[in-house]
């Protein structure tokens, strides 16, 4: 094998097969001074390019020494390369690699070598460095040096390069759907001609949008290719745009309105842009989590609950408003309260409640409030200045109208948020679930409950469903509880396979594609 290093370096004699001295200062040397190097956001390439070839042995990877190859290593990337298309990637990350040809040549091993970690890196942890991007909380800091994790990967089986992008790929459920769905999109440019404003558009209607309407709703595939322009907005029509309206998160009332015709505007090329990152963030998720997950998606308001690779349980949940965001978190659910009382958050009762018992005298009375100072002892309501109260609690006991409701799950956490069941039952049947002041409410809180107390013993499960029945505040601690994660995509794939665009609530996606986008652009100014 002839080896070509640096301008400053001379050709070498060709290398034994087997290590040797020799071989080691070249690939040491390769590795230090040879350009044209990939780059990984989690660890230094060099590091890691060193420790690569010091676990081979100083072996090269691609110069197909292994018996039994039914087609070339690199031939084995470049096709796996490619197919990272399907995963929302960019393959001009990896144009170097996708067009080298078989060589000796020492800086192309280990060119291509640093080609691989950085594309089994972007698979399992994503292009962007996720606290950069999209920052949260984390229960246990993670390590801070993943290139174990990516070694293993890379030597998992050498001599079959498709087992380690396999391994490296998220298998979770949410991510191989999206990226199916995503596989399935096209990705040619296509025309688009936006749909005019005006009026809104309800049954029966006869109105000059109808026709563009129409074969928006074909063209994606909500109404069959042989379909008739209607004269009017019809029932069939209606139907579409109900199908419609359900994957992107609107209420499915099969009126066009505002927020219709600005979802039928998005473009071709956005939809993939969003689906892009939203693959992106599903890495990120897939990199994090546990076998025992409880899985929230803020934006898309729903709940999820993991055991391996199976959803065990999903419900829908009501997140933060805008002007109270749910943040995104990694923790766990450590205990369960049955029956809670609700202490009311400062933040609440300063911006919420303070303003209307300023008004309303009695508004303590109504809402069931008791006054405590921060000892527990009740105080009494008529010696407060309520203009500027110091020293004292709202509490709300158990009951009906408590607004936990029967059952709270609780995490660590620095702000104060938790799960909690709610009596407000009726906003769950909204498309649009970002109504609450930051806690996460869950319908069918018992249920799960139910499922996460199954390490509680039979004896003890049926104490507490007495102590529950007896209106009893009561809290259970719960080891080896699942773990929790509160992220935000705005991306799915439905139960038909079709992608299913969520709104956005926070306006999260833009500055994610700026980033995704921008670096992506910035690869080949």
């Amino acid at each position: 094998m002839w080896c070509s290093l640096p301008a400053d370096a001379q050709v070498m004699p060709e290398i034994a097969a087997s290590p040797s001295t020799l071989q080691k200062t070249l690939m040491q040397t390769a590795v230090t001074h040879c350009d044209g190097m990939a780059t990984l956001h989690s660890t230094s390439m060099q590091d890691a390019l060193s420790e690569l070839y010091l676990r081979r042995d100083y072996a090269p990877l691609w110069q197909d020494d292994a018996e039994g190859l039914t087609i070339s290593r690199l031939t084995a990337l470049q096709n796996e390369l490619r197919q990272l298309g399907d995963d929302g990637l960019w393959l001009e990350d990896y144009n170097d690699a996708l067009l080298a040809t078989q060589s000796s040549d020492m800086c192309q091993e280990v060119r291509l070598s640093s080609y691989y970690l950085m594309a089994l890196e972007h698979l399992s942890r994503g292009r962007l460095p996720q606290q950069l991007h999209d920052p949260q909380w984390q229960a246990e800091a993670p390590p801070i040096d993943f290139s174990s994790e990516l070694l293993e990967l890379a030597l998992v089986n050498d001599a079959h390069i498709t087992e380690a992008f396999t391994l490296a790929r998220p298998s979770l459920s949410l991510y191989m759907a999206l990226r199916q769905s995503y596989a399935q999109m096209d990705r040619q440019a296509q025309p688009h001609t936006a749909i005019a404003s005006g009026a809104t558009i309800r049954a029966g209607a006869s109105d000059g949008r109808i026709s563009p309407i129409f074969e928006h709703l074909m063209s994606a595939g909500y109404l069959p290719t042989n379909s008739t322009l209607p004269q009017s907005y019809d029932a069939s029509l209606q139907q579409a745009v109900r199908h419609f309206q359900n994957d992107h998160g609107l209420e499915t009332d099969g009126i066009v309105g505002a927020q219709t015709l600005a979802a039928l505007n998005i473009t071709p090329e956005q939809r993939l842009r969003q689906v892009r990152i939203n693959l992106e963030r599903l890495r990120w998720i897939s990199a994090q989590r546990e076998e025992h997950l409880l899985l929230v998606n803020i934006a898309g308001g729903r709940v999820r609950l993991f055991r391996n690779e199976e959803i065990v349980w999903a419900s829908r949940v009501q997140t933060g408003r805008p002007s109270r965001p749910t943040p995104t978190l990694v923790s766990s659910i450590n205990r369960i309260t049955l029956n809670p009382s609700w202490t009311i958050p400062p933040t609440i009762m300063r911006q919420d409640v303070l303003p209307q018992l300023r008004n309303n005298p009695d508004y303590l009375q109504e809402k069931n409030l008791q006054v405590l100072d921060f000892q527990g002892k009740t105080v009494d309501p008529a010696n407060l200045d309520w203009n500027n109260p110091t020293g004292i609690m709202l509490r709300q006991p158990p009951g009906p109208t408590n607004p936990l409701g029967q059952v709270v799950f609780r995490l660590d956490n620095p702000f104060s948020i938790y799960l909690h069941d709610t009596p407000s039952q009726a906003e769950f049947s909204k498309s649009s679930r970002s109504v609450s002041s930051g806690c996460v409410r869950v319908e069918d809180a018992e249920v799960l409950a139910t499922l996460l107390m199954e390490s509680v013993s039979a004896e003890k499960r049926a104490l507490l469903l007495t102590l529950q029945e007896s209106d009893k505040t009561v809290e259970i601690a719960l080891p080896g509880g699942p773990q929790l994660i509160i992220s935000y995509w705005t991306a799915e794939a439905g139960e038909d396979g079709r992608t299913v665009l969520m709104q956005d609530p926070y306006a999260l996606d833009q500055p994610l594609m700026d980033a995704f986008f921008r670096i992506e652009q910035n690869s080949w100014d």
